[in-house]
């Protein structure tokens, strides 16, 4: 009995399914951001990016772990590049206004704040007072970067605060 001649499309689909076993095949989006913020509780600012941004490859902003996946991405971005982070971050905003809540401003402009990163959480401040007016610890953010940036002497900041009531 001949064996069956085995067409060249088989064969190579054969030998990409072995490679994709070998890597691991495309990663669950939710396993890569479990990842991203395991490396974010370690410091490790690029690989949550890195897994953070594996994970955004896959997911469009109608899924359900989009937001979670950008919002890991924007944290670790912060300290590698807080321009990019600041500006994805009100991109993000903008584009989701119903979902980012008023803890999300909150919790970018402090992490920049800690980074004295004082122009860019002036940004995500002003941009989360017009969107939660409403919301104290959202001002109360405000008293707490124009502390650090009269530590730190910075001030073109102060004067940004100015504009926004501050001072």
């Amino acid at each position: 009995m001949n064996p069956r001649p085995v067409s060249a499309a088989a064969r190579l689909s054969a030998a990409l399914l072995c490679l994709l076993a070998a890597c691991g095949g495309s990663a669950d989006p939710a396993k890569l951001t479990d990842e991203g913020y395991a490396a974010l509780g370690k410091s490790d600012w690029k690989g949550a990016q890195a897994d953070f941004g594996a994970a955004l490859e896959t997911l469009k902003p109608t899924d359900p772990g989009y937001l979670r996946a950008k919002m890991g991405w924007i944290e670790a971005a912060i300290y590698t590049d807080a321009g990019k982070a600041k500006d994805e971050f009100l991109s993000l905003a903008t584009g989701m206004a119903s979902q980012v809540k008023s803890s999300d401003y909150i919790s970018v402009a402090s992490k920049l704040t800690g980074e004295r990163k004082f122009s860019e959480a002036i940004a995500v401040l002003e941009s989360g007072l017009k969107a939660h007016a409403e919301d104290p610890k959202v001002r109360a953010v405000g008293e707490a970067i124009k502390k650090a940036a009269e530590k730190a002497g910075d001030n073109a900041s102060l004067e940004a605060l100015k504009s926004l009531g501050y001072l």
